[in-house]
C-alpha cells in the first residue's frame, strides 16, 4: 500500500510539473546581420525588451529597444515579442514568443521562437529570455 501511495504521488507530481517546450521556426541565417531593434511592448511589465537587448549584445549584435518610432536608421532586423504571464499564488511567465522581421519589410517574418512552460514550477523570465534568444540567434559574425 505504501508503494502504491508513493507511485501515485510521483505520477501526480510529474503531471503537475508540465514540460517546457522551446521551438524555433524559420531557417534564415541571422548571424550575418549586425543591427537589431527590439520593439518595446506597452503591456510588458517585466522589461523583456531590455533582457532581449542584453542577450543580443552578449551574442555580438548591436541591439537597442524602444517604440518603433525610435528605431535607428541603420536597423536591419526588428524583433517583436509577446509575453504571457499567469498567476498561481504568485505571478510567473508561462509563454514567451518572439518573431524576427526585416526592417524593410515589417510584415514578413524570417524567424520565430516560442518558449512555453506550463505547470506549477516556474523559471525566472531572464532565464527564459536567454534560452529563447540563443535558440533564435546564433553568435554574430565579426
Amino acid at each position: 500500500m505504501r508503494l502504491f501511495a508513493t507511485l501515485l504521488c510521483a505520477t501526480a507530481g510529474l503531471l503537475l510539473a508540465g514540460c517546457a517546450q522551446l521551438t524555433r521556426e524559420g531557417r534564415a541565417d541571422l548571424s550575418g546581420f549586425r543591427h537589431v531593434f527590439v520593439e518595446q511592448r506597452l503591456n510588458d511589465n517585466l522589461g523583456v525588451d531590455r533582457m532581449l537587448v542584453g542577450e543580443l549584445t552578449a551574442l555580438g549584435y548591436e541591439a537597442q529597444s524602444g517604440p518603433l518610432t525610435m528605431m535607428p536608421e541603420n536597423t536591419q532586423l526588428i524583433v517583436t515579442y509577446d509575453v504571457r504571464e499567469t498567476w498561481d499564488f504568485r505571478p510567473y511567465v508561462i509563454e514567451l514568443n518572439a518573431a524576427v522581421r526585416p526592417a524593410k519589410d515589417y510584415n514578413r517574418i524570417i524567424g520565430a521562437a516560442r518558449y512555453f512552460r506550463p505547470g506549477v514550477t516556474n523559471k525566472p523570465a531572464s532565464a527564459m529570455v536567454h534560452e529563447l534568444a540563443t535558440k533564435l540567434f546564433p553568435a554574430a559574425k565579426r
